[in-house]
């Protein structure tokens, strides 16, 4: 059995209430908004072209992506979704009917978990996030250098704080290189197996002050998604961004495996 349960959750316009920033009064006003279809393009672009991307060219190929939508996700969203799912090895996609966001997180995920079996690491990797193709790797040789703290606390936040802020052009990515704590991308969660909550219980902004943390800012390990469909309004951030000079494509190309013509191709 391998030394950790490692799972990448990933939620794809999943219609609960709570568990966003912008709020709705009824689940038919977070459909429309979640699946107007031109916020769906944009999103299945990031998903397709960054987020499971990135996953696909994990180093460290032992881990599984829990893809959490609504039950009802309509056409033609549902196929293509499907398609890019069954490029990933070890994605699920769990149609999840609408409840409360803490209890659908939790009912989603905790049945993919063996209590029995060993720690558990969890990200959170939304649909416009991605990771280093290392960050798998390079996580769970952190966790073995620093268990002896994960045991005596059964719980331990690794935060790679270097990374960078992209938006997806017709023209070219935008980027801007930064180094963020607790953004709550390539931000791994080590709990036991049978914590009754997951990564995506915990505020990612706090989990330094939830829990033991280690940082590690040597290098970029991650990739934010910003532009106007995202939840926590990104206005002043997207003001920031340039076009990526060559170094920093070869970065993206290099480091995080993205392919720029497609990405270009796919306006």
């Amino acid at each position: 059995m391998s030394d950790l349960q490692i799972l990448a959750i990933t939620r794809f316009a999943y219609p609960g209430l709570g568990g966003y920033q912008v709020e709705h009064d009824t689940v038919a006003a977070r459909t429309a908004h979640l699946w107007h279809p031109a916020r769906m393009e944009a999103r299945m672009r990031t998903l397709e072209h960054v987020s499971l991307r990135t996953l696909a060219a994990q180093s460290d190929g032992d881990f599984r992506t829990l893809i959490i939508t609504g039950a009802d996700l309509p056409e033609p969203w549902r196929s293509r979704l499907e398609r890019l799912a069954s490029g990933l090895k070890g994605a699920t996609i769990i149609y999840h009917p609408t409840e409360p966001y803490r209890d659908a997180i939790r009912n989603a995920v905790l049945p993919h978990i063996a209590p029995e079996g060993p720690p558990v690491m969890q990200f959170r990797h939304d649909d416009d996030d991605g990771v280093a193709r290392r960050f798998i790797a390079r996580s769970r040789e952190t966790f073995a250098n620093v268990r002896p703290l994960w045991e005596r606390h059964k719980r331990l936040t690794l935060d790679f704080n270097r990374g960078i802020m992209l938006n997806l052009t017709v023209d070219g990515p935008l980027v801007e290189e930064t180094f963020v704590p607790h953004l709550g991308v390539a931000q791994a969660v080590f709990l036991a197996p049978t914590n009754p909550r997951t990564a995506l219980h915990f505020p990612h902004h706090r989990l330094g002050t939830l829990m033991p943390s280690v940082t590690l800012p040597d290098t970029p390990m991650w990739l934010r998604g910003v532009d106007d469909t995202n939840d926590s309004g990104q206005a002043k951030q997207l003001a920031r961004l340039v076009p990526a000079d060559e170094d920093q494509k070869r970065q993206l190309r290099r480091r995080f495996a993205l392919d720029l013509k497609a990405i270009r191709d796919s306006f």
